[in-house]
């Protein structure tokens, strides 16, 4: 997991993005990915990251289903500081997307780099739909 946020982190500095989303790019990535790690019983994650001049997105696929909850598992008191990665990427990013199938789960955040404005929607139209884009799998 260090592995897939160092990633992140040096990918969005290679893109020079203005405002320093660093952290919180960091959290979404390690977040999403001890899902996948706790929950679905995947033997491989997919982390893709793009930016189109106004949000980084993070993208975490696996090819798992989500496993349940031991009801043999700890007391409650150990399990309350656990259960809350996906709450807590919503509350640092604008949209967060779970899709579940049989096939697997991917889940999409959105971290906004550049808060809006006329200005900025008006230069977004005119640049076109360049986007960049980094993918790394594990497994």
């Amino acid at each position: 997991m260090p592995d897939l946020r160092r990633f992140a982190v040096h990918t969005a500095r290679r893109w020079a993005i203005g405002k320093d989303p660093y952290d919180t790019l960091a959290l979404v990535v390690s977040e999403l990915v001890t899902n996948v790690v706790l929950h679905s019983g995947s033997p491989d994650v997919a982390l893709l990251i793009t930016f189109d001049g106004v949000d980084l997105t993070v993208e975490v696929t696996d090819n798992g289903r989500w496993l349940a909850h031991d009801a043999g598992g700890p007391a409650l008191e150990k399990r309350a500081s656990f259960g809350r990665g996906l709450e807590l990427v919503r509350a640092y990013t604008t949209s967060c997307t779970v899709l579940a199938t049989a096939a697997g789960t991917r889940v999409t955040a959105a971290i906004p780099v550049i808060e809006p404005d006329a200005s900025r929607i008006e230069v977004r139209e005119h640049s076109g739909s360049t986007r960049f884009g980094q993918l790394l799998g594990y497994g």
